[in-house]
């Protein structure tokens, strides 16, 4: 009786290591577009992407670092958003801001941007992705 609760013990453990092993795998899987692209909070910033069509760009292999703003940090804008997507050279720039070429951690990213990364070093398969509450302009 007790060698069968050991077994039952031991496979629970194992079902365990295997559940997580495959969910840290499948979000591993995600590009930095995609990561962006599944998050609620950042639906402005993956409008914007598409608009400059830059999310084709940063889907490849990378390595690319986003420091992605939420969506509350956008609506804080105010008008100057409506600008900006008017304007697709303010647009591009803005956009632009955001995005590195390499991996770039959010403790070196943070001082050098002065932003303040509320989450960062969200592993994608091309990258990295920081989130903010600040656009950096």
């Amino acid at each position: 009786m007790k060698s069968l609760k050991k077994v039952a013990s031991i496979l629970s453990v194992f079902a365990v290591m295997f559940a997580f092993a495959f969910t840290t795998n499948a979000t591993a899987q995600d590009n930095v577009v995609e990561v962006i692209e599944s998050s609620e909070d950042h639906e402005i910033f993956a409008g914007l992407l598409d608009e400059t069509g830059l999310s084709d760009a940063i889907t490849d292999e990378g390595p690319y670092t986003i420091i992605a703003p939420t969506d509350e940090a956008f609506e804080a804008m105010g008008e100057e958003l409506e600008q900006i997507r008017q304007d697709p050279d303010m647009l591009q720039n803005v956009v632009v801001g955001h995005l590195f070429q390499g991996e770039v951690t959010s403790a070196d990213a943070e001082p050098a941007l002065g932003v303040e990364i509320e989450e960062g070093d969200i592993q994608a398969s091309n990258g990295l992705v920081h989130i903010t509450n600040e656009v950096i302009n």
